[in-house]
């Protein structure tokens, strides 16, 4: 096989060329080197072969503009949004026929607390799927119950939800506004109430009774004969406090040293015997005497009886300076 060279007039690349045309590709040294791969193509369009031409390249786009637009066609139309519940529901309905629904709800720690009022929170039936369902979230609905304290919900596969609730302690009755309602230590209304439902519990009537209550029963917690005779205790002015007795009495009880004024009482009543039947009040608001509003309105008295102090007594803000065994009597 010859060497083919350049014609006269004609560059190397002009041979390699027409050598290209023949599947032959010269050798600088001689000796031609035949390529297969190259038979029976146009050696013109070696150079571009990869690249598309412009008649190609068009459908392509028109295709991915068409699928662009329908895309966003479907997202703007909520299409896609709708797609995909369609496809929730039915993995869900799939999971529920498998056995995996809400079929057990198990409470512990329930006493006031009505089914309706957690079943309500829970927000879980037959066609709720257990391995979606949301405990943390439901959790945060119970604790939204006002009688619910704490709560804790859990998951026992297949079909049951546990839940375990602590609940607030009831701790008064609570009158305003002509309604009763219960209330915790904090003053939380938990539900409304019937008086006869709760009547082992104290009464408290008035504006800031209930937030005020747990204070004033816990200076009346060494006075057992006074709660016993003790069937309300009346905010006045969300200042002060009226106890009312069973016999009818009333002790008005002072803004402040409220406990020194129940001593003072107790002592008077134990020491003179001047509450009886015909006494309608007793006035402790003052503190260097104590007054007594007698029932009778025809003969109207007011009694002013100065404290009288134990021995060995430490004397009271109420009974402080007073001199013993003096009783001074006035009409009205």
């Amino acid at each position: 096989m010859r060497t083919v060279r350049p014609l006269r007039g004609e560059s190397w690349d002009g041979a390699s060329d027409r050598l290209l045309a023949r599947a032959v590709v010269p050798s600088r040294r001689g000796h031609p080197v035949v390529l297969p791969s190259l038979k029976g193509r146009r050696p013109s369009n070696q150079k571009n072969s990869l690249i598309p031409s412009r008649k190609a390249i068009w459908p392509g786009l028109t295709v991915l503009f068409v699928l662009a637009a329908s895309a966003y066609g479907l997202l703007v139309g909520g299409q896609v949004a709708s797609f995909y519940d369609q496809a929730r529901n039915g993995v869900e309905a799939l999971a529920v026929a498998a056995g995996f629904g809400v079929r057990q709800i198990v409470v512990q720690g329930q006493t006031h607390t009505s089914d309706a009022e957690i079943k309500a929170a829970l927000d879980a039936g037959p066609s709720t799927m257990m391995l979606d369902f949301d405990t943390e979230a439901a959790k945060a609905r119970l604790e939204s119950v006002p009688w619910i304290r704490h709560a804790q919900v859990m998951r026992l596969l297949p079909s049951t939800l546990q839940v375990v609730i602590e609940e607030r302690a009831p701790f008064a009755v609570w009158q305003s506004g002509g309604k009763t309602y219960v209330v915790d230590e904090a003053g939380t209304v938990l539900s409304p109430a019937v008086r006869e439902a709760y009547a082992e519990l104290p009464l408290v009537v008035g504006e800031g009774a209930a937030k005020n209550a747990p204070a004033l029963y816990d200076t009346l917690k060494t006075y057992d004969e006074l709660k016993q005779q003790l069937i309300a205790s009346v905010r006045v002015g969300d200042r002060r406090w009226t106890l009312k007795l069973k016999s009818g009495v009333e002790i008005l009880l002072p803004d402040d040293n409220v406990a020194d004024a129940l001593k003072t009482y107790t002592n008077v009543e134990r020491n003179r015997g001047l509450v009886g039947d015909n006494i309608a009040a007793v006035d402790l608001r003052l503190a260097d005497r104590v007054t007594f509003r007698l029932r009778d309105i025809n003969a109207p008295r007011v009694i002013a009886v100065q404290p009288v102090p134990q021995p060995n007594e430490i004397p009271t803000a109420a009974t402080k300076g007073m001199p013993p065994k003096s009783v001074s009597k006035g009409s009205t």
